[in-house]
């Protein structure tokens, strides 16, 4: 009797492991597919939104810069400050991350010595008038279509790395549901293999 319920505890431990097989490597994948999905989330998706924040307030400000030359209405000054700071606090949460890549960083800088270039043009619009103003915004005109151009291009390059991102965590879960299917073929397999030699041995 001892004997038999020995050959049976084997039998329940052997069934349980061989069953466990495609449960440890689905949850295995999971962790997986769960890491990749934590980091687009945490990392890809934020800093593209950041990145479209970036050319909407860079874009306002350069259309702020012309309205007012255009239509010498103070309001577009107001504006122009008030997308500056969103753009100043979207810099320092940015250049403060390790993660940011450094295209993004390098265009922050040209940014920086864009709005300089602006500042003057206030400066000298509220001194001598929207005619010299003018003159001076027009050499800036290049850079700052230079800036929103690449703003664009480092925008269109997070999609794609986005995109790719999601092609291979499909491409992993499709890997994970063959895989797992293959494996629960197998331990029952093992499974009906197991009981056989069981009853042969009883």
């Amino acid at each position: 009797m001892n004997k038999l319920w020995r050959y049976r505890i084997s039998l329940i431990l052997l069934v349980s492991l061989f069953a466990s097989i495609p449960l440890i490597y689905a949850l295995t994948g999971y962790r997986t597919i769960s890491k990749m999905t934590e980091e687009m989330h945490a990392h890809d998706i934020p800093m593209i939104k950041q990145v479209d924040q970036l050319v909407e307030h860079n874009r306002d400000r350069a259309n702020a810069v012309r309205g007012l030359l255009l239509y010498e209405d103070d309001r577009y000054i107001e504006q122009y400050y008030f997308c500056t700071t969103k753009i100043h606090d979207l810099r320092r949460v940015l250049n403060a991350s390790n993660e940011t890549p450094v295209p993004i960083k390098d265009l922050l800088a040209r940014n920086n010595a864009w709005e300089k270039e602006i500042d003057t043009v206030f400066r000298l619009y509220e001194t001598n008038g929207s005619q010299a103003a003018t003159v001076l915004a027009k050499q800036s005109t290049q850079t700052t279509q230079t800036i929103l151009e690449d703003l664009a291009q480092v925008k269109d390059q997070l999609y794609t790395e986005l995109d790719q991102e999601l092609e291979n965590t499909a491409l992993v879960t499709a890997s994970y549901k063959r895989m797992c299917f293959s494996l629960s073929i197998l331990a029952f397999l093992l499974i009906s293999v197991t009981i056989t030699l069981f009853h042969r041995i009883k």
